[in-house]
C-alpha cells in the first residue's frame, strides 16, 4: 500500500489536514521565492519540505504507517519553527508572504503537538500500524 493509500484509510479530518499541510508546504515556499526580499526564507522552507517528505517516504518504506512517521516532523520542523519565529520577528516582508508564513508556522506547530505525542507513543511501545479510522 502506498503512503497516499494509507492516508486514505484514515478519517476525513486527518485526510483534510494532510491535504492542507501538503498545499501549504508547496505554496508558501513558492510564494516566498517570488518575492525578492523573501527568497532565502522560501529556499529554507522548500529545503525543509523536501527533506521532510524524503525522510517520511523513506521511513514509511521501512516501517509502514506507524506513529514513528511523526519523527521527521519533530526533527525537521522543530528547528524550522524556531527559525520562522525569528524570521517573522526580525524580517520585514510584504503582507501576503508574511500572512502565508504565519499560517505555515501555526500549521506546523499544531502538527508538532500531534507528532510529539505519536513519537512518544511509539517509544512507549505502540509499534503497530496506525489503525484505519
Amino acid at each position: 500500500m502506498s503512503f497516499s493509500e494509507a492516508v486514505a484509510t484514515q478519517g476525513p479530518l486527518l485526510r483534510l489536514w494532510v491535504g492542507w499541510m501538503t498545499l501549504l508546504m508547496v505554496a508558501t515556499p513558492l510564494l516566498l521565492l517570488i518575492h525578492r526580499s523573501c527568497r532565502r526564507d522560501g529556499a529554507v522552507l522548500l529545503a525543509a519540505a523536501i527533506a521532510n517528505i524524503s525522510f517520511m517516504m523513506w521511513l514509511y518504506g521501512q516501517m509502514g504507517f506507524v506513529r514513528l512517521l511523526g519523527l521527521p516532523h519533530v526533527l525537521i520542523w522543530t528547528p524550522l519553527a524556531v527559525y520562522m519565529v525569528r524570521m517573522l520577528r526580525h524580517h520585514h516582508m510584504p503582507r501576503l508572504p508574511r500572512l502565508a508564513s504565519w499560517t505555515y508556522l501555526i500549521t506546523i506547530i499544531i502538527s508538532l503537538v500531534f507528532d510529539y505525542i505519536d513519537v512518544a507513543r511509539w517509544l512507549l511501545g505502540e509499534r503497530g500500524p496506525i489503525p484505519p479510522a
